[in-house]
């Protein structure tokens, strides 16, 4: 029969074998989902799309960002993060955000501003693990095309002239680029530290993107 001091022994052991495995199960980029999350968004007004950068901060249970339209100044925003549901909603300058965060340090959603609708994607990370590219797709259909990469993890998001959104998610392989969206695929090569690009397919449409760092 085990000891008493043996019995307390043993529990020691499986809580701090629990407490590594809570560890080991938080999202990167650090512990929880407290931190930054940089990326970008695209949207459209059905004639003509739009993105830019954006950085976004959770702390407890608010949340803060900057939204910068490619060639225009930050836009502040403010709102709440809700830690039982993940969502995360902010609003300012007229652009609303509404999103969730993930298991891979991800926070993804979509975008409502005076210009028009669309989507965003943001990953958590610093300034120099978090990289945005941003760009534009052509061919059968065009408009603006948005990366975010963190080591080998590219999320982003796209957006045509016509009225089409949607996120893209990838990855990266050395210097190839694969990516997948709802109704198509596309690769591409990273060709140096700031610029990437490639062509995309979407049965029976098809066309070239690329993207260049910073957004």
């Amino acid at each position: 029969m085990m000891r008493i001091g043996s019995r307390w022994a043993a529990l020691a052991v499986l809580c701090v074998a629990l407490a590594c495995s809570s560890k080991d199960s938080t999202s990167p980029g650090g512990a929880g989902d407290d931190g930054d999350y940089r990326g970008i968004f695209s949207a459209t007004d059905g004639i003509t799309a739009f993105g830019g950068a954006l950085v976004i901060t959770i702390q407890s249970t608010t949340a803060s960002g900057t939204l910068t339209p490619s060639g225009q100044s930050g836009v502040s925003l403010s709102g709440t993060f809700n830690t039982s549901t993940k969502a995360v909603n902010l609003s300012g300058g007229g652009h609303t955000l509404g999103g969730t965060t993930n298991s891979s340090g991800e926070l993804k959603g979509t975008y409502h501003g005076p210009g028009g609708d669309g989507t965003f994607a943001t990953q958590k990370g610093t300034s120099s693990e978090v990289q945005g590219f941003c760009g534009t797709f052509d061919g059968d259909d065009t408009g603006t095309w948005n990366l975010s990469k963190r080591a080998n993890s590219l999320v982003g998001a796209y957006a045509s002239d016509g009225g089409d959104s949607g996120t893209l998610t990838g990855t990266l392989s050395g210097s190839s680029v694969s990516i997948t969206f709802t109704g198509g695929t596309a690769t591409g090569t990273l060709t140096s530290a700031t610029a990437m690009n490639g062509t995309w397919t979407a049965a029976p449409s098809s066309g070239t993107w690329t993207g260049n760092s910073p957004c």
